[in-house]
């Protein structure tokens, strides 16, 4: 399934995390576990045009997701995966053809999509305002830990007024958040500089 996707992203210091967690009452909402697998091919095709090839294994479904990132709006297409799909591979054994369709179309051919990085997120949801509110607590390779708020809206202008009167309500610095598959690989090469 094709979707745009509006959001907007802010990281958040473990204090942030800890005030939105208790000031939004999360402890009373659904926890949603993200198990998140990357992929892409050695000619790293799909990080070269700003895309991202994932699988994700969550309470209540399983999806293959490509990313497609735009300036104001990303796209996403969403494939269900059913039992036949092997678990968690670290070679992709086949690519669904409505993504190959979409890779076409952004002229990428990837080849042997193999595991980059995997995630792992503690996520609560909840409606504010106009959209959905996402807070976000994510493991990474390492152990490494990171905080994320994300706004999910339809409307761009009014979305980032919510966004921006939100921030400023809880005291929340504005920090740029990339992708987190950005994120993993910026984590990954810190923490192999470190070993060396």
């Amino acid at each position: 399934m094709r979707e745009i996707e509006i959001e907007f992203k802010n990281l958040l210091t473990e204090n942030e995390y800890n005030n939105l967690y208790t000031s939004l009452n999360l402890e009373d909402r659904p926890q949603i576990i993200n198990k998140n697998f990357y992929y892409d091919d050695a000619n790293e095709s799909l990080k070269k045009a700003n895309s991202a090839l994932r699988i994700r294994y969550t309470n209540n479904k399983d999806e293959m997701t490509l990313k497609i990132k735009g300036s104001k709006q990303n796209v996403e297409i969403n494939i269900p995966l059913d039992e036949s799909f092997p678990k968690e591979p670290t070679v992709l054994p086949i690519v669904p053809n409505e993504i190959i369709a979409e890779l076409e179309n952004i002229n990428v051919q990837i080849k042997t999509p193999m595991l980059t990085q995997k995630i792992e997120t503690i996520r609560y949801e909840l409606p504010y305002k106009s959209g959905l509110l996402v807070v976000d607590k994510t493991t990474f390779l390492n152990d490494i830990v990171d905080y994320e708020l994300e706004f999910e809206v339809k409307d761009y202008n009014i979305g980032l007024e919510e966004f921006k009167t939100l921030l400023s309500e809880f005291n929340i610095e504005e920090r740029k958040a990339k992708p987190k598959i950005a994120r993993a690989m910026e984590y990954s090469k810190k923490y192999f500089q470190l070993l060396n």
